[in-house]
């Protein structure tokens, strides 16, 4: 069984709009702020707060391992790359 993380699959630019747990095929998490400016930190929060709930009340009650992290649904965007003197 998968374990679950939470994957980002709707974005407006940079924020985080609605997610699901890969390990669930039906589960969904839609958050809405109550700021009429939403910030990309304040949405991953709620994201992150919704999917413990989740994982609190489905994988942990079950005994399953938890490892939390987001994936993103689309690629991120690069850094710049660093590279080391002195490797060929």
């Amino acid at each position: 069984m998968k374990k679950p993380f939470l994957r980002v699959t709707k974005w407006l630019q940079d924020i985080p709009l609605e997610a699901c747990c890969v390990a669930c095929p039906d589960s969904h998490f839609k958050v809405s702020s109550s700021s009429h400016r939403p910030t990309r930190e304040e949405y991953r929060k709620l994201l992150e707060n919704e999917f413990d709930q989740h994982v609190k009340a489905v994988h942990l009650s079950a005994g399953e391992a938890f490892c939390r992290g987001i994936h993103r649904a689309r690629p991120a965007p690069h850094a710049a790359s660093h590279r080391h003197e002195g490797m060929a």
